[in-house]
Parts: structure tokens; sequence; C-alpha cells
């Protein structure tokens, strides 16, 4: 047997007593259908704010407080929105300038000193001398521990085959 109409309504009231609520809340948690139907009627129920309670919020809201907060509020957001594009233009602004000042630079009438071009040449000879250098490190450093290699493999070699 199902829950009744009547008895649903009560309990979205809130006029059960006691031992109806024991006895309803047993059945919602045994009935698949009446607690569906709990379901819809509380789903389907549109609660409305009393009368006087929306007037109050919109007096509230009328209100030169709340209507200064609110200019404030939207005045700020104007402002860092003018600061961001004032810094984006001066950005962009001198961003062209120097586009515009680099072009026009003759890059050419830039010539090297005999002295400079000396440096350069005996800076290069250094870093060709020490790149030989490393390069005959390295080798040596190659086969020295490929020897090192062959001995250690021969004396192990040695170790196992008993001396032969």
């Amino acid at each position: 047997m199902h829950i009744p109409q009547d008895e649903l309504q009560k309990f979205q009231d809130g006029t059960m007593n006691t031992d109806e609520m024991i006895h309803f809340l047993e059945h919602i948690d045994q009935c698949d259908f009446c607690l569906e139907q709990l379901l819809q009627d509380e789903e389907t129920s549109s609660e409305h704010a009393p009368a006087y309670l929306q007037d109050k919020i919109l007096k509230k809201a009328a209100s030169p407080e709340v209507q200064t907060s609110r200019k404030i509020h939207e005045t700020a957001y104007w402002m860092k929105l003018l600061c961001t594009g004032l810094r984006t233009a001066v950005g962009m602004g001198l961003a062209l300038i120097m586009l515009f000042s680099v072009s026009q630079t003759d890059f050419t009438a830039l010539h090297t000193s005999p002295e400079t071009k000396a440096k350069i040449s005996s800076s290069l000879d250094i870093g060709f001398n020490l790149s030989q250098l490393s390069r005959k490190v390295g080798s040596q450093l190659s086969e020295n521990s490929q020897n090192i290699s062959d001995n250690l493999s021969d004396l192990t070699n040695k170790i196992i085959n008993g001396g032969k």
C-alpha cells in the first residue's frame, strides 16, 4: 500500500507528528514508488519569496550605498581597462620608434680597425690550438684506456682458464 497524497503533503508542510514521521520514513525507505512521488512533488513545488521580502530587496538595491558601491566597482573596472590600454599603446609606440630608427642605421659604415682584426685573428689562433690540444689528449686517453681494458681482459681470462 502506497502513501496517499495528503500524507505526502503533510510531510512537505512539516505537520506530521513523530509517529507518523517514523512510519512515513520507514515506508519511503522500502517503497521506490512513493520515494519517486516525493521527489517529483519536491521538483514541481516552487516556493516564492514573500512579497514583503521582495520589496525589501528592491529598496536595498536602490539605496545610495549600494548604488555608490556599484559605481565604484564599475569605475575601477574602467580605470584598469584604461591603464592596460595605455600600457599597450606606449609599448607599441616604443616598438615602432625602435623599428624605424634601426631600419635607418647604415651598418656598412662600420669598419674594424687593423688592431681589432689582429686581436680577432689571434683569438681564433688560440682557439684552434686549444682545439688541437684537446683532440690529442682525447685520443691519448682513448688509446691508454683501451690498453688498460685489454690488459684486464687478458688477466681475467688467465685467472678463469687457470693460468693458460
